[in-house]
């Protein structure tokens, strides 16, 4: 589930056109190699890549080379990874200081966020700087578990949005049907969190901590590449995974709020009732829709780029990886919205705490407020209300 340099003994049923690839791709292809070939081979590959890169300017190879771009990319994850992380850490706080919303849709929204912070803090960052240095810096261990872990998250975040579908759906389409207490909430979230880690260990298997030294060259790179020895078993594990980790839960999750979509539009309901009734379906449909905008787009390219390395030029693969996976990581920030944001409940208790918080502050002065400021408390929560009405 993410894109990362291969060694070339999964790429063995290419032989035939191996060195002109090898001049099309430079620096990136060659790194690629690295595994299996003896130093002779290793000085005589950058000898030729000399002579064919002596004309060239990096930004020929890389469009992330160039300055503009480098400070676009930066910018942009920077902007995503704070607001994606300080909305779901607000989710996060409000969720386990308030015991009365331990409720099992509150639960997996718990572990939504807690995924989402996840990408946010942990696994971004790390991709962001190897994508932009084409330098793996940060150890063994670190190579074998961020790069091959960045779909544990992604799992956990499609089958919680798959189980608020199923509660819902018991709730809604089946109202005298028991419905799934907290502990059991619990239970499927550690057991999702440790079936996709089980799922991951194939990969992890599979990652290798490069160290390329070649005094005589002035050359010393390190790299985390992903090295198969059997190109169909890969096909085979990449294709599974982003099956089971977008696709089927999205197919999941779409059916059952179809189907809630259809209770709710058979059941009677009063005049007065029916902007509560239209404001739930559209929270529902946008909540399928925007994260299969958000998530479709990446999860086809690195389908498509399982199957054809070449579709796209690598002076702008790189590039299309990365504003890929931030456009997927807008879900990030707008998951927080939709579960959090637009329930009445979380809102009344951000306001206690915001009214707390007011409360707790000291004016400069050393006074103390005795009560908090209505115009810091209750007129940002009115606007937040207003604003997610005028969105729906």
């Amino acid at each position: 589930m993410h894109l990362v340099r291969r060694s070339a003994t999964s790429m063995e049923d290419s032989s035939n056109d191996y060195h002109v690839n090898e001049y099309n791709y430079g620096v990136t292809r060659i790194s690629l190699d690295l595994a299996n070939m003896t130093f002779e081979e290793i000085q005589k590959q950058f000898e030729l890549l000399e002579n064919f890169t002596a004309m060239q300017r990096p930004e020929d190879l890389d469009i992330l080379k160039e300055t503009n771009w480098r400070i676009a990319i930066i910018i942009i994850y920077c902007i995503v990874i704070l607001i994606g992380f300080l909305e779901n850490v607000i989710i996060v706080c409000v969720l386990i200081k308030n015991r009365h919303l331990h409720v099992p849709t509150n639960i997996f929204i718990l572990g939504l966020a807690t995924s989402d912070i996840l990408l946010c803090s942990f696994n971004l960052p790390f991709q962001l700087h190897y994508q932009l240095t084409d330098q793996w810096a940060f150890g063994d261990t670190l190579c074998r578990v961020i790069m091959p872990t960045y779909g544990v998250p992604v799992f956990v975040s499609s089958m919680s949005i798959l189980m608020i579908a199923i509660d819902r759906y018991m709730l809604i389409v089946h109202p005298f049907r028991s419905r799934m207490t907290p502990t059991t909430a619990v239970c499927l979230v550690v057991s999702i969190t440790l079936f996709t880690t089980i799922l991951a260990i194939p990969i992890i298997m599979q990652m290798e901590y490069k160290v390329v030294d070649l005094p005589a060259l002035k050359i010393y790179r390190t790299f985390c590449i992903e090295r198969w020895t059997n190109l169909q078993l890969r096909h085979t594990y990449t294709v599974s995974t982003i099956l089971i980790q977008f696709f089927v839960p999205l197919v999941a999750t779409s059916f059952l709020y179809i189907q809630i979509s259809n209770v709710l539009k058979r059941r009677p309901i009063k005049k007065n009732e029916r902007h509560n009734k239209n404001k739930t379906n559209k929270i529902l449909i946008a909540i399928v829709l925007l994260f299969s905008i958000c998530w479709l787009p990446w999860n086809l390219f690195a389908l498509t780029l399982e199957f054809n390395f070449t579709v796209v030029s690598l002076r702008h693969l790189k590039l299309i990886d990365l504003l890929l996976k931030i456009f997927a990581m807008g879900s990030a920030c707008i998951n927080p919205f939709l579960y959090g944001w637009l329930n009445e409940n979380f809102r009344k208790e951000l306001n206690v705490m915001v009214k707390r918080q007011g409360r707790n502050r000291i004016r400069s002065n050393g006074q103390a407020y005795t009560h908090a400021d209505p115009s810091r408390t209750e007129p940002m929560l009115d606007k937040v209300e207003k604003y997610a009405t005028a969105i729906l």
